[in-house]
């Protein structure tokens, strides 16, 4: 990851906007550069980066059609520690189920099936982030679980894993 922040964030946005088939503004030598330019710079975050970097990789995930360059993504997402990683997804998932549902269901889908202690400790912290969170942020994310459980991203994938219960986390 670059030194200074700002520019990579503003590089990580424009390349992870992943030109669309038939968009025919950008020249396709100009896409396939963005693509593999926005890949290597996602491969490069090792996790350490803190929390802004964090959700700078949500927030990079603006296109409906990836074709595959946010599935690096979404490996990064899980080298964060599991703190970073919960405060990060509760304060960013608002505004990406707003944008770009399917890869928030995405991303709860793979949380909800954790399985390794990395995982599960993420899951936790998860719970934990959401239990703390403003009320508007909770809700957001808790209708779109709901919803989601309901022949969506969640149906049949630890349906209930990641809710809260009445009594906070589960």
């Amino acid at each position: 990851m670059s030194n200074n922040f700002d520019v990579w964030r503003k590089e990580l946005l424009q390349t992870g906007d992943v030109v669309q088939d038939g968009d025919t503004s950008v020249p396709q030598e100009v896409a396939e550069k963005r693509f593999n330019r926005y890949v290597e710079m996602v491969e490069a975050v090792s996790g350490q980066e803190g929390i802004e970097a964090f959700k700078t990789l949500i927030e990079s995930l603006q296109a409906k059609d990836d074709y595959g360059a946010y599935e690096t993504t979404y490996r990064a997402l899980w080298r964060f520690p599991p703190s970073v990683a919960a405060h990060g997804l509760v304060a960013a998932l608002p505004r990406l189920i707003e944008h770009q549902a399917d890869h928030a269901g995405n991303i709860l889908g793979q949380l909800a099936n954790s399985t390794s202690d990395q995982d599960f400790a993420i899951l936790s912290a998860f719970r934990g982030a959401l239990g703390s969170a403003f009320a508007d942020a909770q809700k957001a994310i808790m209708d779109f679980i709901i919803r989601e459980e309901n022949n969506g991203w969640l149906d049949g994938r630890g349906k209930g894993i990641i809710r809260l219960s009445d009594s906070g986390t589960r």
